[in-house]
């Protein structure tokens, strides 16, 4: 075997090895993120699962926010309002979403992969998600209609302001 048959092998299997090790590294985080599942580590769905303390954070945000755009006290009370109602019909959604979560991790330990199944729970967790996003913009109507016109339009030159845009 000649010289430059070593040298590539060595390369191939070198350069195979170093992308294995690659795709093992970026992909492990991930899929240990997802069999744990996302929640409590800084994406939100925690706070759903306490009710009360998502209220807590939902009231001290309509402060936050309100207080920008110089809202009165009756807008407050109401925008808490519209946040507890939003967390009250979330939470149970985000309930459904932590099960079928653990039923996909599930799923993906069988030493055989039911696709039909995963397909189904794929299908299942896309209406959790159109139902969760449909509510999230009933509250932000709400939201919107408690404010002036003025108030919008102040709020949203603020947001775009604070996202950098």
């Amino acid at each position: 075997m000649s010289t430059t048959f070593w040298t590539r092998r060595v390369f191939w299997l070198g350069g195979g090895a170093l992308a294995t090790v690659a795709t093992v590294a970026t992909l492990a985080p991930r899929a240990l993120a997802f069999h744990r599942g996302f929640a409590g580590r800084g994406h939100g769905h925690h706070l759903l699962g306490d009710p009360e303390r998502a209220k807590q954070h939902a009231s001290v945000t309509v402060d936050w926010v309100l207080k920008t755009v110089d809202g009165s006290d009756e807008q407050r009370s109401q925008a808490k309002a519209i946040a507890d109602r939003t967390i009250d019909a979330l939470a149970p959604l985000a309930e459904k979403h932590k099960g079928f979560r653990h039923t996909i991790a599930q799923e993906l330990m069988k030493p055989a992969i039911d696709r039909g199944e995963l397909e189904r729970l794929r299908q299942e967790e896309i209406k959790l998600a159109d139902e969760a996003s449909r509510l999230a913009v009933v509250a932000l109507a709400d939201f919107a209609d408690v404010l002036r016109p003025e108030q919008r339009a102040e709020l949203m030159e603020w947001a775009a302001r604070f996202h950098g845009r």
